[in-house]
């Protein structure tokens, strides 16, 4: 059976596994970043601890890993924790890091070596495990796997103000992953984090096609520890998901499942403001999301709506590939409606004919695929379509990944410098099926339109850009032989 996997900005998925996949200890040790724009970046930058997590896939199995490290601001990691599970059932929790190193380069792009153990967990084998990154800022960054027998990509965050209990917090979380059958799984909901340790809530989930709306979350409850490794565990009608909770911040969290019959791993972000009615929910949105059609094939889909106030999905544009058909600048229209949690829906008249969403805030959703035919999980961000070439200056973090089709595989991250008269150069890592290029020189363009929908390149990648504002651009190759999505953020 084909593998996959879902993550928030690309797909990784269609893959092949080892067991208790993500270990790199064959992999050389690459020499760390070097040259590159001067965005401000020292390896002081990164200083404090972190969480990290990253999902992928081997020859054999889906893996998901997350867990924490401490930077020293010197170039050194002085200790943290790891868990690692996977789709074949294999799971290594509580790891702990010995030590590593680390590098960041100025701009933005480093490198992370994490040497770590499982003495005193039934599994006393040691490991490796290698990232590339590049910062947005001192406490948050997009890193990929460097391994020649696994591809992940992921997230680097700084912890801050942790809480030992959250005071009725409401998370809007996104899930990704299988379910006990192997069969794809992606979820979106509110969850509420009680100070009483209890988690109550509604969650909407799309199980191989098969959309259960609004479920209602019972029995839930939460511990954290001091390290901020906790717990975390729901039920539905639909069943009963049993987490580990790495605190990022109070407005913050990291899910990975701790379900060997379930592979599942997500987020949640703090739910911090509400437009609950179709008056107060309106204005311009760009979505971007990724996953699999009902043929296990990869699905990607960038484009940008207008909420009208009255109930309907206006001046749309979308860019999608699906298993190499492209279909660019198609037109997007349709319907919408929301209630007082900050839940709505939308039927439209794109590839994914109908879209769940979940607001962080009136300009920021969580969104689900409401189709028995896609299965997608992703974003929505209010939009700033009053964009020129202009706008679009400084340094960015860039990532990019998905499936090449015929090849496997692509993951990469770098910077660059837009000079706000359409040119970008930059450097990015990346690794392919074949090679890995580190320190590679890019060259490219860009070119913003009144509709915040815009062309370019990254490398030799021909790309689609929407624009949500001049600090966030997302990103769809154009090319039909590359399945890609990604993201530019200022730094």
């Amino acid at each position: 059976m084909r593998k996959i996997l879902l993550t928030l900005i690309s797909l990784v998925g269609l893959a092949v596994l080892v067991a208790c996949g993500g270990n790199s200890n064959s992999t050389p040790v690459p020499t760390p970043p070097s040259t590159g724009n001067n965005a401000g970046f020292t390896t002081s930058s990164l200083k404090g601890t972190y969480v990290f997590s990253a999902s992928g896939a081997t020859a054999s199995n889906s893996y998901a890993a997350a867990g924490t490290f401490i930077a020293d601001g010197l170039g050194n990691i002085t200790g943290g924790t790891r868990d690692l599970v996977d789709d074949g059932g294999h799971q290594t929790l509580n790891g702990l890091l010995d030590n590593g190193s680390y590098s960041v380069n100025q701009d933005g792009r480093g490198q992370v070596v994490l040497n770590w153990h499982n003495a005193g967990t039934g599994d006393d084998s040691n490991g490796q495990v290698i990232y590339r990154f590049v910062l947005q800022s001192a406490s948050t960054g997009k890193l990929f796997q460097v391994s020649n027998i696994a591809d992940a990509v992921g997230r680097v965050e700084l912890q801050s103000n942790l809480v030992s209990t959250f005071p009725g917090s409401t998370f809007i979380v996104t899930l990704n992953g299988e379910d006990s059958t192997g069969a794809p799984y992606g979820a979106v909901g509110g969850l509420t984090f009680a100070s009483g340790g209890t988690v109550t809530g509604t969650i909407d989930e799309n199980d191989a096609g098969t959309v259960n709306q609004l479920l209602t979350v019972s029995g839930g409850s939460y511990a954290e520890a001091p390290s901020s490794r906790g717990t975390a565990t729901y039920t539905t009608s639909a069943g009963t998901h049993n987490f580990i909770l790495y605190e990022v911040s109070p407005s913050r969290i990291e899910l990975l499942s701790s379900d060997k019959s379930i592979f599942l791993h997500g987020f949640g972000d703090i739910q911090t403001s509400v437009a609950g009615t179709v008056a107060t929910f309106t204005g311009d949105q760009v979505f971007s999301i990724a996953g699999i059609d009902n043929s296990l094939d990869p699905i990607v889909e960038t484009g940008r709506l207008t909420l009208n106030g009255s109930g309907g999905v206006t001046n749309g544009l979308e860019d999608s590939n699906d298993a190499g058909t492209y279909t660019s600048n198609a037109t997007v229209a349709g319907n919408y409606s929301v209630a007082s949690t900050g839940r709505w829906m939308a039927t439209m008249n794109t590839i994914s004919t109908g879209l769940i969403g979940w607001q962080v805030s009136p300009t920021q959703s969580a969104v689900l695929t409401n189709s028995g035919s896609f299965l997608e999980t992703g974003e929505m961000r209010g939009q700033n379509i009053s964009l020129t070439n202009a706008n679009i200056t400084g340094n960015f973090a860039e990532n990019l990944s998905g499936f090449f089709v015929g090849a496997g595989l692509v993951e990469s991250t770098g910077n660059f410098l837009a000079d706000g008269n359409g040119n970008l150069n930059g450097t990015i890592d990346s690794q392919t099926p074949t090679a890995d290029n580190f320190d590679f020189p890019e060259t490219d363009v860009y070119t913003m339109s009144s509709t915040g929908r815009s062309s370019g390149s990254v490398g030799d990648v021909p790309v689609v850009i929407y624009a949500a504002d001049a600090n966030t651009l997302y990103l769809i190759s154009s090319d039909p032989s590359r399945i890609y999505e990604g993201k530019m953020d200022h730094q």
